[in-house]
């Protein structure tokens, strides 16, 4: 594929014209081509094992930063096993996971660990995850999600696939790490609460985070443990309505997508069902000595909107943010990082402006 120049492509969004690099990101001579032209990479086209994996790697090799916002665990373990090393040579740093799988949770986790830091000297045992939304999945995710379930149906339900059980006093095998099958009532949140979809890509993040690259604030990464669901609209009733949406065996959401009844690859949410849309997310970090912080993140649309602003400001932290100032340089300044490890409040502080509370 060829690069070439098209200025004017930037015309009525407010920038000035820009170049476009033309090539196939599957194609290591083209990716290698694209990443030597830039500083960073932002990359939304998934599946990302199919579409990202030469682009990554020519990242690595070269010291170009990249960010995406794919939610394939089982890919991002093996960028981690390939491309580390790498990245943190060069200084690259490569960093996945950064739209609404999993800035939320990792943001969230990182920011209640400090709150909870600030009020005790107890170190942080547990953070508990809990998201509302509404909205729609676009066909896109599902069809990353149908795709993950045929090439890793096993490594799917691996809780710490990411990393984080090899400092656990209770090793990575404690049935309580397991992702959650059923609805319940939090009598600490008087709630009933119901499987998350996204848990499973969420919770291997935050997982990596606290256990593997002490990206949080005073974590006892020998006890931590980390769940994530989903809060019921209306009760105990809407919850197991919930739960039993969750377990949808594969086979027959592809015959939903087949059938009209879920969106196919390029389709999704109208205009005006993202409007319509918004999320919270809430982290509440415990620590030893029964102390609790909690803090919060909303937005509008979460699959689109949100997604963008989280995706954009991960990159725009790479390209004029001082790289000192990131989490990264202390670490070294590269390597393949979750987005708290990498970017942390620089992060929060760009969200925070972007219009994320």
């Amino acid at each position: 594929a060829e690069i070439e120049a098209q200025p004017g492509l930037a015309a009525g969004v407010g920038a000035a014209p820009v170049s476009v690099l033309g090539g196939c990101d599957a194609d290591e001579a083209s990716a290698a081509r694209i990443a030597g032209e830039t500083r960073a990479v932002l990359s939304t086209a998934g599946p990302f094992s199919k579409y990202s994996d030469a682009l990554v790697g020519a990242c690595a090799a070269g010291g170009v930063s990249y960010v995406d916002i794919n939610g394939e665990i089982p890919w991002v373990a093996r960028v981690i096993e390939r491309h580390d090393e790498a990245a943190r040579a060069s200084g690259a740093l490569i960093v996945p996971n950064c739209g609404f799988d999993s800035v939320p949770s990792d943001l969230c986790a990182l920011r209640a660990t400090r709150l909870l830091a600030d009020g005790t000297g107890s170190a942080c045992v547990s953070v508990q995850g809990v998201m509302h939304m509404t909205g729609a999945m676009s066909g896109g995710t599902i069809e990353t999600g149908l795709e993950m379930e045929r090439l890793y149906p096993g490594e799917l339900r691996q809780p710490f696939r990411l990393g984080g059980a090899s400092r656990l006093a209770r090793g990575g095998e404690d049935p309580s790490d397991a992702d959650p099958s059923e609805e319940r009532y939090d009598g600490t949140l008087r709630r009933w609460l119901a499987p998350f979809g996204m848990a499973r890509i969420n919770t291997r993040v935050v997982r990596r985070s606290a256990g593997e690259l002490d990206a949080y604030v005073n974590v006892d990464a020998s006890r931590f443990r980390y769940r994530e669901e989903q809060l019921s609209p209306a009760g105990g009733r809407a919850a197991a309505k919930m739960a039993k949406n969750a377990a949808i065996p594969p086979e027959k959401l592809r015959a939903l997508v087949e059938a009209g009844r879920l969106p196919k690859p390029g389709g999704g949410p109208s205009t005006e069902k993202r409007a319509a849309s918004a999320f919270t997310a809430l982290a509440l970090a415990r620590a030893a000595d029964g102390s609790a912080a909690a803090c919060g993140l909303s937005g509008g649309d979460p699959g689109y909107d949100e997604t963008a602003k989280m995706v954009a400001e991960a990159a725009l932290c790479l390209v004029v943010e001082e790289r000192a100032e990131l989490p990264a340089a202390a670490r070294g300044g590269g390597g393949v990082l979750t987005p708290a490890a990498a970017l942390g409040g620089v992060l929060e502080r760009r969200l925070g402006g972007a219009g994320l509370v």
